[in-house]
């Protein structure tokens, strides 16, 4: 079933797509925008932005598309542009980690950034009931339990 899994993540994990454009409406949920298939999500599905320093959420846990949406928005509130390319996933049984690369502009002096985050989607009875992202690899697959 872990394969399955790792095909649910494949349709919910935007790639070439810029999140900014993506986010740019604030009145819009992110997976009605994205174009990705919502019925991979729980209803109530949690999010976390974590930060490698404290392995911590970054801002409160969000819950739901309107929670993705929103915590998408304030992540990207200080960036021009934010273009995100899926690279592979690594199926985890119940835990399957997305490697993307993002190439990226800030909003204040145009700054060119380029990085290699993950995130570790949880899933549960083929829904997605969790996504936590991570700006470095390591630190996600460690939360997956895929590295020591």
């Amino acid at each position: 079933m872990s394969r399955e899994n790792v095909e649910i993540v494949k349709r919910a994990q935007p790639s070439g797509v810029d999140m900014v454009e993506l986010f740019r409406d604030s009145s819009a949920s992110a997976p009605a925008t994205a174009g990705i298939d919502v019925s991979a999500f729980e209803s109530d599905f949690e999010v976390e932005f974590i930060s490698i320093e404290a392995r911590r959420s970054i801002r409160p846990a969000a819950r739901g598309p309107q929670g993705l949406a929103q915590a998408w928005r304030d992540w990207l509130e200080p960036w021009e542009s934010y273009y995100i390319e899926a690279e592979g996933f690594i199926d985890g049984g119940d835990e399957v980690v997305s490697l993307v690369r993002v190439r990226a502009q800030t909003a204040r002096d145009s700054v060119p950034v380029e990085h290699r985050p993950a995130a570790v989607w949880s899933v549960r009875e083929k829904k997605i009931v969790g996504v936590r992202f991570y700006l470095e690899r390591d630190a996600a697959l460690q939360a997956a339990g895929l590295r020591d």
